[in-house]
């Protein structure tokens, strides 16, 4: 309706601009025009004229990105302003340590459900599945991780996290089960200007050997005794009592609405800077058995690792289905033959994961009074 006043004003205003020049060339001449004393003929040119100048404007308005759509389902991205319950399984391999290779070899799968408050308290318990035939025959369940802290976005644009977590890995060797297994992290993240995401992560991570007093009987030669060493000492020693990692990260989102069904779909490039204490466990000399060359040992801090990829986020209602693409690049790794730290990477390693997440409960929707 105002768009119909405003038009007539301009059809107006454009009649008296012609009658003025035309007083201006014939000063006897002067035309006072009405809308009543339009004919009905000129009465439907100018319903035909405000129609074709309204299409003109829709046409306009669509090309700009200026007409009105439909609200975007967001539930999954705004499921932390309401309490719910989530279950989901999440699948990585091969399976990378800072960027450097380990001991498992295939996939891994984790399962894990997980309760969010509103407040921001949240509590999850997950356990992981190996695809390794040796992690396979030695236990039933390999992994099992508990993990609790506080998560909100606030603002829309500033993430924060705080959290503890502790895992228990039912697949090693006795020795080896109390190492690196509790860590505290914490997250910070900013939308600069609803473009770019800056991240910084930290985490500790501690063994719960450190304080343990049992020890284990260790024999290298049969003709000696055997000699008690202590949980806690093993661990120093090999250098995984602690560990410390910080790391950068860049992302830009590339959000798709309604595309392949879905309500969003994110494609976001990533870039991670990851500095940290390198875990690899060296055993010393003394602690080698029969038959084994001696191993150094060595500790470092410093960069460990630069991780191009994207990840690709596909949401519909409550379900959420996510995927990454990584090379990792490792700097300063530790080369066991020269006893010397790689500065320049000579090694490249792709490795992707993914997963799907279900959440229970929508959001209830404000009403205006």
């Amino acid at each position: 309706m105002k768009t119909g006043w405003l038009f007539l004003f301009i059809f107006l205003f454009s009649s008296s601009r012609a009658s003025s020049f035309s007083a201006i060339s014939d000063s006897s001449q002067y035309k006072i025009l009405s809308l009543d004393s339009l004919s009905d003929e000129d009465m439907a040119l100018l319903e035909e004229y405000k129609d074709s100048f309204m299409q003109e404007v829709k046409l306009i308005k669509s090309t700009l990105g200026l007409k009105k759509t439909n609200p975007i389902d967001t539930t999954i991205a705004l499921m932390n302003r309401s309490s719910h319950c989530e279950i989901s399984v999440d699948v990585t391999g091969p399976i990378f340590s800072n960027g450097r290779t380990t001991s498992l070899t295939g996939a891994a799968f984790y399962p894990s459900v997980m309760y969010y408050h509103k407040t921001g308290l949240y509590a999850s318990l997950s356990m992981g599945f190996y695809t390794d035939s040796a992690v396979r025959k030695s236990a039933a369940v390999p992994l099992v991780a508990f993990s609790a802290g506080f998560y909100r976005t606030i603002f829309k644009r500033w993430t924060f996290s705080i959290g503890y977590s502790r895992n228990f890995t039912l697949y090693q060797e006795k020795i080896y089960q109390g190492m690196l297994n509790n860590s505290f992290n914490l997250f910070n993240s900013f939308n600069f200007w609803n473009y770019l995401t800056l991240g910084v992560s930290t985490s500790v991570s501690w063994s719960s050997n450190l304080t343990s007093k049992k020890y284990f009987l260790f024999q290298v030669d049969p003709s000696h005794p055997a000699r008690r060493v202590y949980y806690k000492t093993f661990t120093n020693d090999i250098g995984q009592a602690y560990g410390i990692n910080v790391a950068l990260s860049l992302r830009k989102d590339f959000s798709f609405f309604n595309i392949l069904g879905a309500k969003i779909f994110t494609v976001s490039p990533e870039l991670y800077f990851i500095f940290g204490h390198d875990n690899s466990a060296f055993l010393i000399q003394g602690f080698r058995l029969p038959g084994q060359s001696p191993l150094t040992y060595d500790k470092f801090f410093g960069l460990l690792d630069i991780e191009p990829g994207f990840s690709v986020d596909w949401r519909i209602r409550n379900l959420e289905i996510f995927g990454t693409f990584h090379v990792a690049i490792p700097f300063n790794d530790y080369n066991q033959t020269t006893s010397k730290r790689v500065v320049n990477p000579k090694e490249y390693h792709p490795y992707g994961s993914g997963g799907i997440k279900y959440l229970f409960r929508t959001p209830k929707k404000k009403t205006r009074k």
